[in-house]
């Protein structure tokens, strides 16, 4: 009995470091890993430079043990694939605008909406309070967790003709995004809406199947619009935002340690850029005058009066009751 004892024993001793071997192997495959961060933006400008140094915090403090790889400008799809992965949990990480609400959560879109925010200080007042509420009560619905936001700016208009008043509006046909609040405002304006997909937009000034369109001042530049627009009209209608989110499927998985470090990275990153950067539309209009477009200063009260009935419509069949005038009371 003593004999088959020690042999087992020995047996174990020997057959112990094989079992450490496997159990630290094992742990250092699920430690070490590669992080996707999908975004429908371009490589270039303040939104992308906060990945970046996203990317570079989170490697750095996690000495190389996460690895960050940036897609950019739409390669892994558009923003509604990256927000369909994100759900999923097919994509881990990704920067869009508010396609996610606007898919699972339509009745918190109402901030990305015209003449809702004033300007940037109300859209920084309204992300760190209104903002942060809207986000967590989201994702409870689109299993996608919002951990930083960077300013695209105030989306205005180009056109090949100046647009100062509604009476300018007539007869053109303005390019829009598929959304069907800003569909019904502009054509109280007097446009003819024509919703023509984001990557297709350029083509479509170029060839004057649109004569105008509508997006922040980045944008317009890092597109090249300009090439197929003289003049920018400073409407500041709706003021947007890039988001940066991570799947809620994939995220619960990580160790509390991970979880940490990647939301401090993010929020980091973005707060960053935010104060180094608090206004990129002053950056980018500069780089479209120098591109040789014309700015024009247009009075937008005629504009705002002719949007409100809309709005108000939408207020009773789509958003939040009350939501959008507790935003514009902030």
């Amino acid at each position: 009995m003593k004999k088959l004892t020690l042999a087992l024993l020995v047996a174990l001793i020997l057959l112990s470091p094989v079992f450490a071997q496997g159990g630290e192997e094992k742990t250092t495959k699920v430690k070490s890993y590669t992080v996707n961060v999908a975004s429908a933006f371009a490589p270039e400008g303040p939104i992308h430079d906060v990945i970046v140094n996203f990317k570079n915090q989170v490697e750095s403090e996690s000495n190389d043990r996460i690895k960050v790889v940036i897609h950019s400008s739409g390669s892994l799809g558009g923003e509604r694939e990256i927000v369909e992965g994100l759900s999923a949990g097919t994509i881990e990480m990704g920067a869009q605008g508010i396609m996610d609400l606007t898919l699972y959560a339509p009745e918190y879109t109402v901030f990305e909406e015209p003449f809702v925010i004033r300007d940037l200080d109300h859209l920084n007042k309204f992300w760190n309070t209104i903002g942060v509420d809207l986000n967590n009560k989201a994702s409870e619905k689109t299993n996608i967790i919002t951990a930083g936001y960077m300013i695209r700016g105030a989306r205005m208009i180009t056109a090949n003709t100046p647009i100062v008043s509604p009476e300018d509006f007539k007869g053109l046909k303005f390019r829009l995004p598929s959304l069907p609040v800003r569909i019904k405002v502009f054509e109280a304006m007097g446009a003819i809406p024509t919703v023509v997909d984001f990557p297709e937009v350029y083509m479509a000034l170029k060839t004057g199947t649109v004569d105008a369109q509508e997006n922040p001042p980045e944008t317009i530049y890092s597109y090249k619009y300009y090439e197929a627009q003289k003049y920018l009209i400073r409407s500041s209608h709706v003021y947007s935002t890039a988001r940066y989110q991570i799947s809620q499927k994939w995220f619960e998985n990580l160790s509390q340690e991970d979880q940490d470090l990647i939301l401090k990275a993010w929020k980091d990153a973005s707060a960053k850029v935010r104060s180094e950067v608090p206004d990129p539309d002053a950056v980018y209009i500069e780089k479209l005058k120098a591109a040789g477009m014309q700015v024009i200063e247009p009075n937008m009260e005629e504009f705002r009066t002719l949007a409100e009935p809309v709005m108000a419509e939408f207020d009773d069949s789509m958003w939040l009751p009350g939501l959008r005038q507790e935003i514009m009371a902030l």
